[in-house]
């Protein structure tokens, strides 16, 4: 009779847990905790294909800047240079010529200089096309100092005996503001020396004389 009260208890706890066990079964499942991602960082936002231009032509206009500038001044020199030496007027002339445009190159220069430096890093591709333009524009100024340059110096070979060239003689004399007659004898002249090379020396000082 003792081993009752067990059995009773060990059914009651049998029964208990089974009702537990069903209750838990009817409820839902509870959803598993989402792990935490961490986020991955936004990419950086690429150049855009302005900006990226922009800065490339931007380092072009300062690298044609200081070309220019450099030539300029190379060009500025020899026709400095050609200025002093030169012994007719219209090689003087020229050669003035040359220097001037060759101080106005320089200062295209630095106007493109002084634009590609402003528009350094900028993602405004409109100064850089700017600074671009100022560079062009300094180009074009020494190569226009440049050819003045080699006029004076063509002017001034064309008055060597070695330089002779009758045709290019010619053209010195006609082009300058000597009176017509003038001009028509000194051609013939030149014709007459070109047919005798003994006669070019004194024909090569006459023109140098005679020319302002």
């Amino acid at each position: 009779m003792r081993l009752l009260p067990v059995l009773v208890l060990v059914l009651v706890l049998a029964l208990g847990g089974a009702l537990y066990w069903q209750h838990r079964a009817s409820l839902p499942e509870e959803p598993l905790a989402e792990p935490l991602v961490q986020p991955e960082p936004a990419p950086a936002a690429p150049l855009t294909g302005d900006a990226t231009a922009g800065g490339t032509a931007a380092d072009a206009a300062a690298d044609a800047a200081a070309d220019a500038a450099a030539i300029a001044a190379d060009v500025a020199a020899d026709a400095a240079a050609s200025a002093d030496s030169a012994t007719v007027g219209a090689a003087s002339a020229a050669a003035t010529e040359a220097e001037v445009a060759a101080e106005a190159a320089i200062a295209a220069a630095d106007r493109a200089a002084d634009a590609a430096a402003a528009s350094a890093g900028a993602e405004d591709p409109a100064a850089a096309r700017a600074a671009s333009e100022a560079a062009n524009a300094a180009a074009r100024a020494t190569r226009a100092a440049g050819a003045a340059a080699s006029q004076a110096v063509r002017i001034e070979a064309a008055l060597t005996p070695e330089g002779f060239d009758p045709a290019r003689l010619r053209e010195i004399v006609a082009a300058s503001a000597l009176p017509e007659a003038h001009k028509a004898e000194l051609a013939a002249r030149i014709d007459a020396a070109a047919a005798d090379p003994a006669a070019v020396p004194a024909l090569l000082d006459q023109i140098k004389t005679a020319l302002p």
